[in-house]
Parts: C-alpha cells; structure tokens; sequence
C-alpha cells in the first residue's frame, strides 16, 4: 500500500481516536471537595442556596450523587408533562436551542424522545406526555453545564415550557447506543470509498503518463 492511503487511513484512524477520547464516559470520579465547589458555583449562577431549596430539588439531589459518583457516563431519564398552549411549545423550542448545543459541547446528547401513546400497565404515566433520555458523560460535565450562565435563560424557558417533570439518573446494564461503533463503521466504510478512489486516481495519472 502506497504513501497516500496510508495517509489516508491514519487520518481516519486518528479522528476516531480523537472521538473515542473526546467522548468519553470512564474518567476520574468527582471528588467531594470539587464537588462541593461546582455546587456553590451553580448557587451564585443561579442565586439559589441549597439550604433554601425543598426535598427533591436538583441541588440537594445532586449533593447527595457526590459520593456515589464513578466518573462513568450516565443517562438521565425525563418524565415531562407539557404546559397547555402555543407558547409553551415556542418556549420548547428556545430551550431545545440553549441546552442541546451545551450538552454537545460536553459530550452529552438526546439519545431518545418519545410522545406517550398509550398505557400498558398502571396509571403513572396518565400524567406523562413525553419521554426523554439523555446522554451525559459525565457528572462532573452535568453540574458543569447546569453552572454555565447560558442555563438561566434555558431554565426559564423549560419552566415556561413544562408544567411538570421528573428525572432521575440511570446507568445502563445493556444498551443498543452504540455511538462510537456508528461511528467506526461510519469512519471503515468511508476508509474504504477513499481507497478505492485513491486507487482509481492513482492508475488513471499511471495510464496518463504511460501514454
């Protein structure tokens, strides 16, 4: 194999690698001390003090996360009950705008969104309208992203835009999510296409210069 598609091919190999790191999902666990402090910064960004907060608040759920974080990626599982009228779904769309560009920028993305269709079982769900599942890398990158000042306009949008929700966090046992194997099938095929054109350049300038 000649110099170009080994070019070719560490390119390739070196953009999946820079995704397979980027991506993430094992790192360090948060640490008390560290914690504790992106929990303060989230209180001055959003002038709430978790003292001043009612049982099961984000603050005081996510105090309690601290020590039983593991570094791991994580998926957030969101139970939503829409607010009635046309600016409540203008007031969607606005916070779908803010929040999902700050969580691709952690490495965290929608992995799954649902309107109910009907029940199966119990009637919990008679209060749900729409499912969500979220991807996130990480619990340090999720207090990160909630202390981001970009979140006090998004959070008053979700407000605006739900009458209700719960969340509560998951971490998988089996998934079919399988980002970076998408991804690395994405990047085999491509490596092949661009082989296969290499070649068909290279021979074409061959016959070319031996005419």
């Amino acid at each position: 194999m000649n110099r170009a598609k080994w070019i070719w091919l560490a390119s390739l190999g070196l953009i999946y690698a820079s995704f397979w790191i980027w991506y993430g999902g094992n790192g360090d666990p948060v640490t008390e001390e560290e914690g504790l402090e992106m929990l303060a910064q989230i209180e001055r960004v959003h002038g709430v003090r978790l003292e001043d907060t009612p049982e099961g608040s984000m603050s005081r759920n996510l105090r309690a996360m601290l020590p039983l974080d593991d570094g791991k990626e994580f998926y957030a599982v969101n139970l939503e009950t829409r607010a009635d009228g046309p600016e409540a779904l203008d007031a969607e769309a606005e916070y779908a705008a803010i929040v999902v560009p700050l969580l691709l920028e952690r490495g965290g993305h929608p992995v799954f969104l649902s309107e109910r269709a009907g029940l199966m079982l119990g009637n919990f769900g008679e209060g749900v309208d729409r499912v969500a599942v979220v991807r996130y890398r990480s619990l340090r990158d999720l207090l990160d992203m909630i202390a981001d000042e970009r979140m006090l306009e998004g959070n008053a949008f979700k407000t605006a835009s739900l009458a209700h929700t719960e969340v509560f966090i998951t971490r998988p046992t089996i998934t079919f999510v399988q980002v970076r194997l998408m991804l690395g099938m994405f990047l085999a095929l491509l490596a092949i296409a661009g082989l296969a054109v290499i070649g068909r350049v290279q021979r074409r300038r061959g016959d070319a210069s031996a005419a």
